[in-house]
């Protein structure tokens, strides 16, 4: 009787190692993604910035070119 309730303690121990094995090996993997995600994410974040200081660029220099059309006498008027 001893034997037997020791025989199911170890398949079932057995069991569990296997399962936390997968769930190790799981984890690893998820891991590794989230990595390459964040890494992702950091560069959408950059060229979201670089992009952003593009367009403040290209409004600074359309406000030039509007105010020296209003310096030449030139009205623009607003179609929007």
């Amino acid at each position: 009787m001893a034997l037997e309730s020791l025989k199911l303690l170890e398949a079932k121990l057995s069991g569990f190692l296997e399962c936390h094995e997968q769930v190790r090996s799981e984890n690893a993997m998820l891991t590794s993604r989230l990595d390459e995600q964040e890494q992702e994410v950091s560069l959408l974040l950059e060229r979201v910035h670089e992009y952003e200081t593009e367009r403040d660029e290209v409004r600074d220099r359309l406000e030039k070119i509007l105010i020296q059309f209003g310096n030449l006498g030139v009205a623009l008027e607003d179609e929007g």
